[in-house]
């Protein structure tokens, strides 16, 4: 008897929860009719069709083929597979490598025809479902109810679905903020002062000015929005799956492509108001083009610098009499978030950083050993970033699947409205948070330090340390600095300990291996000692400001 695995998977929570097992039931009656030996049964429950990736049964069957655990898989329809056309061949394309019958209940063994046949039709199925959603959501907006989402300022109407009502507390604020924004205020400042009054922003604990500027191409930020003079602006983005990660990014659509409708009760500031902003909007912004041609950091160490306080990037912000540039806290610039924030010198801060490389990278022995030690540490980090993006994406996959069962009920008037919409709302800002996250994840193969690379940089410095002006000069004249400091430093943060004195602790991407209780001591460099912590961390004191 050939040996045989069986496969079931149902689509969302709205379907019967028996599903997979009505479907291995059917498998196994086929299976015994036809003779095949049941070694095991594999099921995704509540997974879309529509991608590979969160499927965990689908993925340990596919490994459990390459072992060559079974023979046969049967499945009741082709499209229990999957419902993509590129998945669907190049499972059916690994089969036939492996000598794997893929047989459905009712329509036998697979073959290329039927595969593409059916693969293409389980594929328009797809698609034709999403073109209803967006088709039911748009009959909603153009009877002015919202599609999802909700603005600041207004919340779920209990007693007519999806019509939102003003909350005055939250008008007023919005109120406020475009009469400052038009009166000259920056928004760091409106943040400021939002922050030191507690009023509490639409997401997260603290007012940002993303959130009050947002993105002119996406439509996005509170100052954008055309609702606070009783438009409703519907499909402004779109979301589709990424092919490589399953993961679903958002994408500007065209403006043309954009759903306005009016809705005059929901007005809260006047036309006048509103077009005096949006004037000013586009007079202050930073066009993109402008942005990608600053491709060299304005500072050595730009992007590196956090505050101690805080956690926040630091910048340059203001100078002293001299002109000598002060670094400050972004966080604390921006929205007068940090608890703590201080002002330091950037180039003190630029000296004592490099000096400490320079002194700690000073023999080709050390240099190995960093190399080395750099390996092994990121091979162990890469483990552990692995698992953690495995589990964000599992959870992003849940809240993709979770909301388009709460958009279903929505559409079809089922169950409380309100409180859909809110969880809606809270998984959405989960799945943000989360998307965040994932994004700071390096890829587990990328490797961002060589060893060729530390003892570039290091053959470069060794030679030139009892003159560090003239090391720093050569390489920024060769335009190697900035990038082989990016290969060695992680993060520098900076603060002031309890006497007043600056502290600044560097973590590179290496282990400090170097020296244990025997090794000889570095001297003092005038402006303060070097001392090796754990976790590949330098610190740095000296005098302050």
């Amino acid at each position: 008897m050939s040996k045989a695995a069986i496969y079931s998977r149902f689509s969302t929570d709205l379907q019967n929860e028996r599903s997979c097992e009505d479907q291995i039931d059917l498998c196994k009656t086929f299976a015994q009719r036809e003779g095949f030996k049941i070694v095991e049964a594999y099921h995704d429950k509540a997974k879309s069709g529509a991608s590979l990736h969160g499927r965990d049964g689908i993925q340990k069957m596919l490994q459990d083929a390459r072992a060559g655990r079974f023979e046969v898989i049967i499945v009741e329809a082709l499209d229990r597979l999957s419902r993509d056309m590129e998945d669907m061949a190049g499972i059916y394309k690994q089969m036939q490598f492996l000598g794997i019958k893929i047989v459905t209940v009712h329509e036998g063994e697979a073959n290329t025809l039927s595969v593409g046949m059916r693969s293409i039709f389980a594929q328009l199925f797809r698609e034709d479902n999403v073109h209803k959603v967006r088709r039911g959501m748009t009959g909603l907006v153009k009877q002015g109810l919202t599609a999802g989402g909700r603005a600041y300022g207004y919340r779920p109407d209990p007693g007519n679905r999806g019509k939102p009502v003003i909350v005055e507390e939250e008008a007023e604020i919005a109120r406020y903020i475009f009469t400052a924004y038009e009166a000259g205020t920056s928004p760091r400042a409106i943040c400021k002062r939002l922050n030191s009054q507690h009023v509490k922003p639409p997401r997260g604990k603290l007012w940002s000015p993303s959130a009050i500027i947002g993105a002119d191409e996406r439509g996005s930020g509170l100052l954008r929005n055309p609702i606070y003079v009783g438009r409703i602006v519907w499909n402004k983005n779109r979301m589709i799956k990424d092919p490589l990660t399953g993961r679903r990014v958002s994408r500007s659509n065209p403006r043309d492509e954009w759903l306005s409708v009016a809705a005059p009760e929901l007005r809260i500031i006047h036309d006048e108001l509103f077009d005096a902003v949006q004037a000013q909007l586009a007079a202050r912004s930073v066009k993109r083009d402008d942005i990608s041609k600053q491709r060299r950091p304005q500072r050595l160490l730009s992007g590196l610098l956090k505050c101690a306080s805080c956690g926040s990037g630091m910048a340059i912000n203001g100078a002293d009499k001299s002109g000598k540039p002060r670094l400050k806290c972004s966080a604390h610039t921006n929205s007068g978030a940090c608890p703590d924030p201080k002002s330091f010198y950037i180039t003190d801060v630029e000296a004592l950083v490099i000096d400490s490389l320079t002194r700690e990278l000073a023999t080709p022995t050390q240099i190995h050993t960093y190399a080395k030690a750099y390996l092994e540490k990121r091979n162990e980090e890469a483990l552990q970033e692995g698992r953690r993006r495995k589990e964000i994406e599992a959870r992003l996959s849940e809240i993709e699947k979770d909301n388009e069962r709460l958009l279903d009920l929505i559409l079809k008037n089922l169950g409380d409205p309100n409180t859909l919409s809110a969880r809606m709302k809270a998984q959405g800002d989960e799945r943000d948070r989360l998307n965040e996250e994932l994004c700071t994840l390096p890829q587990t193969k990328a490797i961002l330090v060589h060893p060729a690379a530390v003892k570039r940089f290091a053959e470069k410095l060794i030679g030139y340390r009892p003159k560090l002006e003239l090391a720093l000069n050569m390489l920024d004249d060769m335009g190697e600095l900035p990038r082989l400091i990016r290969e060695i430093i992680k993060s520098i943060t900076v603060g002031r300990d309890e006497n007043g004195v600056l502290s600044i602790t560097v973590e590179n991407w290496l282990e400090p291996f170097l020296g244990g209780e025997d090794a000889p001591k570095k001297p003092p460099r005038g402006w303060g000692d070097v001392k090796l912590v754990a976790g590949g961390r330098i610190e740095l004191p000296t005098s302050g400001l």
